[in-house]
């Protein structure tokens, strides 16, 4: 079937088609496009035989309805249809975490997302575990401090290791911090593996996989070392990076597939 994915983080909004294959059809700035979405999706689906479109946001979800975007620059509504297509919602992360599973085989997975904020999802056998609708939000586990998250909460681990906050806290981007290697000295990298290694603790699932447009920079090898010095040895999951710019969007058509079907 042909699919829309598209995937709204706080810097971009992606945009990708499956028809037996993934193919990228744009990226757009979320702060430039975010209140004509749907206009952009009435014209990709005149010019595409689409049966589906699924969208993957940095939202919180209940019961199917946003209930609120800290890191999106405006409020969204979102049609459960246009012009006769279906359309799905979820978390972001929860599209990214359902992509990682069905490229990497592993069958569970907790996935973490890493752009302007940090987002979470749980796959378990090949399904999104959604919970109330904030399942798996390792990002707004409370760290400690006064720092105020985006969300309004206070001392959130986003406050210590998103994008965001690297920026705020070292005036330089968190890819750059990644790149050279200077992050893997920090505090906020000791502070992110023991809150991820806690995770592992709660969920104990086969692999953990990093993404987003940061997270894809991390080193895969300093990320196992960092969080391995919290775990019981006994206890250690894959470790993974996935090196896909597309892999939100891409997972969002995943998600709308399995919803259609």
């Amino acid at each position: 079937m042909k699919c829309l994915g598209i995937d709204i983080g706080g810097t971009n909004i992606d945009i990708v088609a499956f028809d037996k294959n993934f193919i990228h059809l744009a990226t757009y700035p979320t702060a430039i496009y975010i209140t004509n979405l749907e206009k952009l999706i009435k014209q990709i689906i005149s010019d595409m035989d689409i049966e589906s479109v699924g969208i993957g946001a940095a939202v919180w979800i209940k019961e199917g309805n946003i209930i609120y975007a800290p890191h999106l620059p405006s409020q969204i509504e979102i049609s459960k249809e246009i012009n006769g297509i279906p359309i799905f919602l979820d978390n972001d992360a929860n599209c990214f975490a359902l992509f990682a599973h069905e490229l990497l085989h592993f069958p569970n997975v907790l996935a973490i997302t890493i752009g302007t904020g940090i987002g979470s999802g749980i796959c378990i056998n090949g399904a999104i575990y959604n919970g109330n609708g904030i399942a798996g939000e390792i990002g707004h586990w409370v760290i400690g401090s006064k720092e105020r998250c985006k969300c309004g909460g206070f001392g959130h681990l986003e406050c210590f290791f998103s994008g965001w906050a690297l920026k705020k806290k070292y005036g330089k981007e968190a890819k750059e911090l990644m790149k050279n290697g200077y992050i893997y000295t920090t505090k906020e990298f000791d502070i992110f593996c023991r809150a991820i290694a806690n995770a592992i603790t709660l969920i104990d699932p086969s692999a953990v996989v990093f993404g987003g447009r940061i997270g894809m920079n991390l080193d895969e090898e300093m990320v196992k070392k960092g969080i391995h010095a919290y775990l019981m040895p006994p206890f250690d999951p894959e470790i993974k990076i996935l090196r896909d710019d597309f892999a939100g969007a891409k997972g969002a058509c995943l998600m709308a597939i399995k919803k259609f079907k």
